[in-house]
């Protein structure tokens, strides 16, 4: 088996910080894994690391994901328009996604027909097909720049506002839409039951001529909802993500592979550093020791392993190189920069 392995969050995202919050914590089998591997630095964002998975620049899906659900997006304008939760920290204004609410769908629809009826001389329209998933048609191109989603979790949004020749005019529009979401009666009843209040959305993935996604080679595993559907618009149908590497060895046989393993990216995102080391700790047991297994015993032939962020890498390993013993083990703090 080709193995290609993709794991968001293995690199600490504030990577001045990496090597402090791994203090401690041992992962001889990733170690070893990385030292005998040829290893190149590879800082790019998520939607770029997730975009050259499937042979594109950039990720610009509002139209076919608006299509795969079920809205009339043949023709027209559209962004992708999720809620989110944006919470004031000092000087910051940091974005959470709709991962960290429990959002009906009759709530959704109220908070999008005040949308719709604030909006609607300004040429857009908003739709919520499902409870975590909105959308918003224009009457013409937007004219600006905007931030995927899965880059402006966790970080302070003032850096990834609208740019571009309209960009203060979608910033002035993304405020308005605040303010209406902030004191929509649906949100207080929400934070009376103590829930998250969803009090801003995001736009991004505006349509244009980047084309329709290319599969990977192989099968590719993931619960990723834009991973499954940019396989589905390339016409591979994703398998289930398996929950350790065992699960992957029987379900993808010994033809080439790309899974795309996410358990450390929320925690990475928001920064819970004991999140983190936790839920390394289990990637180390039920994925990295049995890889490095897999690779002595040949089951594995090569693998490849992608992670994102300010220190993100690729690293290279085959099984003949399991054999090159001067290579020490090379622990993860030491792919972080130095002070």
């Amino acid at each position: 088996m080709k193995l290609t392995l993709i794991v968001p969050g293995l690199s600490w995202l504030d990577a001045h910080d990496g090597a402090e919050v791994l203090k401690g914590l041992a992962l001889p089998a990733l170690a070893t894994l990385l030292g005998r591997a040829r290893i190149d630095p590879a800082p790019a964002t998520l939607s770029a690391l997730t975009a050259q998975s499937f042979g594109l620049t950039h990720l610009a899906p509002a139209r076919l994901n608006a299509l795969a659900d079920g809205l009339d997006a043949a023709t027209g304008h559209w962004l992708i328009a999720d809620p989110v939760h944006v919470r004031i920290d000092r000087d910051r204004a940091l974005l959470a996604d709709v991962g960290v609410m429990n959002l009906a769908q009759h709530e959704a629809d109220a908070l999008v027909d005040s949308l719709n009826r604030h909006f609607s001389e300004d040429g857009m329209t908003f739709f919520a097909p499902q409870p975590g998933r909105w959308y918003v048609s224009l009457a013409e191109a937007s004219g600006a720049s905007f931030t995927p989603l899965m880059d402006a979790v966790g970080e302070n949004i003032n850096e990834h506002l609208p740019s571009g020749s309209n960009g203060l005019i979608w910033s002035r529009w993304l405020n308005e839409m605040q303010m209406l979401l902030y004191t929509h009666p649906v949100n207080d009843q929400r934070e009376a039951q103590g829930e998250v209040s969803v009090n801003s959305v995001w736009l991004w993935g505006e349509d244009d001529e980047t084309g329709v996604p290319r599969a990977p080679a192989g099968q590719l595993f993931s619960d990723d909802a834009t991973w499954q559907a940019l396989a589905r618009q390339a016409g591979q149908e994703p398998g289930d993500m398996p929950f350790a590497f065992s699960g992957l060895a029987e379900a993808a046989g010994g033809g080439a592979a790309l899974v795309h393993l996410d358990r450390l990216l929320a925690p990475a995102q928001y920064r819970d550093a004991w999140g983190w080391r936790d839920a390394i700790a289990r990637l180390e047991a039920d994925w990295f020791a049995p890889l490095l297994a897999a690779l002595k015993s040949g089951r594995i032939s090569q693998l490849t392993l992608l992670t994102h962020g300010p220190a993100g890498f690729s690293a290279h390993v085959t099984r003949s190189d399991l054999w090159k013993f001067w290579r020490r083990a090379r622990p993860l703090t030491s792919l972080y920069p130095s002070e």
